[in-house]
């Protein structure tokens, strides 16, 4: 087991199980030395959104257990509120490839869930019942008594680990980007294009998707992307996809399509050429002149920070920041990413970034290379700054992160204490950190008031208002908190005021959002098509998981429509809510924007 004599958090020592529990912190193993999965723990942390967020995400993913009819045990972590639910696996464990897809994807619905255990399937540990916590306490389970027997011996039956698909299934997810080493060139990009290398034959998965035909219910558009994506690894061009796409069993989907008007092959191509060329990973210390482009871009952001005190600039230099950090995870300064996504990364409101993506673009600092259709997010092309005019050191913030790694500025400015209407907002935020950040101009006293106005562009009159505000909260105002001891009091302040969760709920309405686009889309593909019609019953009660990747159709059932023949968004948004969290969360209202979308 990994043990925390020092109760440092770490773990970062290891002892064989003793006779008798330690009386400090210490963990256990999830997966085994083959690094199969043989426990599921999922732990909702309590120190990002707070106790009441790690509650609810708790209850709703424990619906989900008990709808599928596995066997789990659930405990308190400890005095701060969090929870951890743990699901024992039969042999031969789950391959943490599915953990690892199985725990981002649930992070997208569970915002308190700490992915690392079941992302890191050497070292994942996490605290078992009965273990104490650093901050006193210990792990002990909800039940009590001949219950808790109950719920252990449930327990002695090992899940199948099939449960990993299980949840996937029931739980809608965009795919984790991957980070790449450097496109492999395309050539002849307008009339054949394929990929710069030699030809070859096509793998056997590839010549067995290409020869055989969907099975009922089987995802078409997937088998139409594996084996694109297959004949473009192999070296394979357009004229290839478009004379498999003539006869081959395996790409029926595409002469349909053809045949209800809709030319979809060289779109198809195109895409899953890109996702090819991208594939390879890269490791994260490798550098590529794109990081030297996008530090010179995140220098010019933090070059005149007192630019971003005009209305609206606290957003402005928080949406840049986060597509700043973006672009470093994906390592290319194109982006393909809807508002929602964006306003996640930049803990703002969709409507927000929709309206500062246009003042960005119009001050080049962005350019929409494509606009969004249907599902497909816009593209946004970051503008290098212009080499002409002096780039002044930045003054806010570290140096520029590795590649992948978030910018401590974009960390601190995206908690809950700086949201917009239940928080204390941007412009305290920016505040906040000009007084903590960096070093004053004389060593052995915080930054003044005065100096804190200057760097940041705001009046005096603001700059103390808000730095009295932030003591009232017990928020350090001058530089020297370790980073741990900040986040502490981020918190507490989040929760002091009513802040807390408030990003939790910002994703959670996001996800229902997409969701509800996904299937009006569908139903007007439905509607639109000819001959006779066959679908799903109007209303579905569903009791099992579906498919991966299930059309949004056969999950929720027919859009709503009211009496008189229109589109019902308050039932089909009631619809999502309900499927999406099948215990009584509270209703999350979206704003116009989202509404109109």
């Amino acid at each position: 087991m990994r043990i925390d004599p020092d109760r440092t958090h770490t773990y970062a020592t290891t002892m064989a199980i003793p006779s008798r529990p330690p009386g400090f912190p210490w963990a256990i193993y999830l997966a085994g030395a083959n690094h199969r999965y043989r426990l599921l723990a999922f732990d909702l942390d309590s120190g990002r959104h707070g106790p009441e967020t790690a509650r609810t995400d708790a209850d709703r993913l424990a619906a989900h257990l008990t709808e599928l009819g596995v066997a789990h045990l659930r405990t308190r972590s400890g005095p701060g509120g969090g929870q951890h639910l743990w699901v024992r696996l039969a042999a031969p464990g789950a391959a943490p490839e599915a953990v690892r897809r199985l725990a981002h994807a649930l992070r997208q619905h569970y915002p308190s869930l700490d992915t690392a255990p079941l992302t890191n399937p050497a070292t994942g540990a996490v605290r078992p019942p009965g273990a104490p916590h650093r901050r006193g306490g210990q792990s002990l389970p909800h039940l009590t008594g001949s219950a808790l027997e109950a719920a252990l011996t449930r327990l002695d039956t090992e899940t199948t680990p099939e449960v990993v698909d299980w949840l996937l299934a029931r739980h809608p997810h965009s795919p984790t980007p991957r980070r790449s080493s450097g496109p492999v060139r395309i050539v002849d990009p307008v009339s054949n294009p394929r990929l710069d290398r030699p030809r070859r034959a096509l793998t056997d998965t590839t010549r067995a998707l290409l020869a055989a035909a969907p099975a009922p219910g089987a995802d078409r558009s997937a088998i139409v992307h594996s084996i694109f994506l297959g004949m473009a690894r192999a070296g394979h061009s357009l004229a290839d996809a478009r004379a498999a796409a003539a006869t081959a069993p395996g790409l029926v989907r595409l002469r349909e399509d053809r045949a209800r008007g809709r030319e979809d092959t060289d779109r198809q191509w195109r895409r899953a050429l890109t996702t090819a060329a991208h594939f390879a990973p890269a490791p994260p210390s490798t550098r590529a002149p794109v990081d030297d482009e996008l530090d010179r871009i995140e220098a010019a952001i933090g070059s005149d920070p007192a630019h971003w005190a005009r209305p609206g600039g606290a957003s402005d230099e928080r949406i840049l920041y986060a597509l700043v950090a973006l672009a470093r995870a994906a390592r290319t300064r194109t982006l393909d990413i809807d508002c929602r996504r964006l306003a996640q990364a930049a803990a703002v409101d969709a409507s927000t970034v929709s309206r500062r993506l246009r003042v960005l673009t119009h001050d080049s600092w962005v350019t929409r290379i494509r606009a969004g259709s249907g599902t497909r997010a816009a593209t946004w092309h970051l503008e290098l700054p212009d080499q002409a005019a002096p780039i002044l050191a930045a003054t806010q913030g570290e140096p520029a992160p590795a590649p992948g790694h978030p910018s401590p500025l974009l960390e601190h400015h995206t908690h809950d204490l700086w949201a917009h209407r239940s928080g204390l907002g941007g412009v305290a935020a920016r505040i906040h950190w000009a007084a903590i950040s960096g070093k004053p101009l004389i060593s052995g006293r915080g930054r003044t008031f005065g100096e804190v106005a200057a760097l940041t562009g705001y009046s005096l009159a603001t700059v103390t208002r808000v730095l009295a505000t932030l003591t009232r909260l017990d928020l350090p105002t001058r530089a020297g908190v370790t980073t741990s001891a900040l986040r502490e009091r981020l918190d507490r302040a989040a929760d002091r005021i009513g802040a807390a969760g408030v990003g939790a709920q910002r994703i959670r309405r996001h996800l229902h959002d997409r969701e509800l686009h996904r299937w009006w889309l569908e139903e007007q593909d439905w509607r639109c098509r000819r001959g006779k019609k066959t679908g799903v019953p109007r209303t579905v009660s569903l009791t099992i998981a579906l498919p991966l990747e299930a059309p949004a159709r056969l999950r929720y059932g027919r859009f709503p429509v009211t009496d008189t023949g229109r589109a019902d968004y308050r039932a089909a948004r009631a619809v999502v809510t309900r499927l999406c969290s099948p215990v009584g969360t509270p209703p999350i209202e979206s704003d116009q924007h989202n509404q109109a979308a």
